[in-house]
């Protein structure tokens, strides 16, 4: 018979939410016997993959009421998070730990180096001063309660070990949910979040690489709105990406599923003005057009000229007529398609960006002041396991910070 290791706690789940339960537990109990099981064969590889390579550790949005309206999933669980640990505490923590930071003008924080490499020699290397062992392609056979309430943890190497405590940590993984369930919680069915839109339009059809910026849009499906944001536009080979096709990815997620991903995304070109005031300004805009200057070349606000080419052509003006003979019905024509610009949504659109998922533990299941769960004591969570998920820019990050040092805290008292 396989000998049983005990050790005090284990996490199951070699990344960023792991790790940081893992340090955060073992700073608070140095003597403890920790262990961290990553099914894969490299840790932390999200971290690696983070922010185009350069890692997006948080948001410097030191608001929590304000924080959480970038989360579509669990933001009122995230409130009595982020009011003990906050990104400016997540940040202070890093830089304690020898890894300068830098925020972008945008409010994103990353290391001054602009590399998660650093950021994951930084947590190897904390984990190795404190003595928390890490086992790499540890994938788990079976996880039961012991009638003490431990837990037996039988390993794919034949091992087995004991715990007093554990914490699941395991992200997007179909393995995680099924352990979680295994011990009794629910799991809302995971579908995709943050991710760019398949859109075929004859308007778009030669115009990749044109980013449209500040724009509105609105998710409909079957001409219900199920989702409004603001952000630039990104035209590509396939549809649409960046900020503003994410958000409304994100909370669209369940909808769009639903849907099969078939939806209208309806764009504002001009969010900041009504269909009226923004026909007046065109009819200034081309009525100063006078000498024969093309129409081409009265474009309106930012839109970048090959987009603007486009949505002339898009509403039957000419290109290369006389501005200031455009008659006033076509100026009218093109304001209210400005306002209300719609294009095809038929699908997920490939993408080498990491994605969220929408969906994981129910929160209702978990005590959000000790990251434990409400149906067995010494059970914790951290991380994208649960279901709560954030917008591109650092948020989800924090969430993980947040929700491990919380559990970290808790294990094991």
């Amino acid at each position: 018979m396989t000998a049983i290791e005990r050790v005090d706690a284990v996490i199951i789940g070699g990344g960023a939410a792991g790790f940081f339960t893992a340090l955060t537990l073992a700073e608070r109990r140095p003597q403890a016997r920790l262990a961290i099981l990553e099914a894969g064969g490299r840790p932390l590889q999200k971290v690696g993959l983070s922010g185009g390579g350069r890692c997006n550790l948080t948001h410097a949005c030191f608001d929590a009421q304000d924080l959480i309206t970038r989360y579509p999933r669990g933001s009122k669980a995230l409130l009595s998070l982020f009011s003990r640990f906050s990104p400016a505490e997540a940040m202070a923590w890093f830089e304690a730990r020898g890894l300068p930071l830098k925020t972008e003008a945008d409010g994103r924080v990353f290391p001054q180096s602009d590399s998660a490499q650093d950021v994951i020699a930084l947590f190897l290397a904390q984990a190795r001063a404190r003595g928390v062992s890490l086992r790499v392609n540890a994938r788990i056979d079976s996880l039961n309660v012991e009638p003490d309430g431990g837990f037996l943890i039988a390993l794919n190497d034949a091992s087995t070990l004991r715990a007093q405590a554990i914490a699941l940590a395991t992200g997007y993984s179909p393995s995680g949910w099924r352990l979680a369930q295994g011990l009794g919680h629910r799991v809302i069915a995971p579908v995709p979040s943050l991710f760019p839109f398949r859109a075929q339009s004859p308007l778009i059809a030669d115009l990749a690489g044109v980013t449209l910026q500040g724009v509105g849009g609105s998710l409909l499906i079957r001409d219900k709105r199920v989702a409004q944001a603001e952000g630039d536009l990104l035209i590509t080979h396939h549809g649409v990406s960046g900020p503003l096709a994410y958000r409304l990815s994100a909370w669209g997620a369940r909808a769009l599923a639903d849907a099969q991903y078939q939806a209208t995304l309806r764009l504002d070109l001009a969010p900041s003005r009504s269909q009226d005031a923004l026909t007046s300004e065109l009819l200034a805009l081309f009525r100063a057009e006078a000498g024969g200057r093309q129409a081409a070349n009265a474009i309106w606000g930012t839109l970048p000229r090959r987009f603007w080419r486009a949505l002339l052509s898009h509403v039957e003006i000419a290109a290369e007529a006389r501005a200031d003979q455009i008659p006033t019905a076509a100026l009218r024509r093109l304001a209210e398609r400005m306002k209300r610009l719609t294009l095809p949504i038929g699908g997920r659109s490939p993408s080498k960006e990491e994605f969220v998922s929408c969906g994981g533990v129910a929160l209702s299941e978990v005590n959000f002041t000790r990251m434990e769960s409400r149906l067995r004591p010494g059970l914790h969570f951290a991380g994208e396991i649960l279901d709560i998920d954030g917008l591109t820019g650092g948020f989800n990050f924090q969430a993980c910070w947040s929700a491990g040092w919380t559990a970290g805290q808790a294990m094991l008292s």
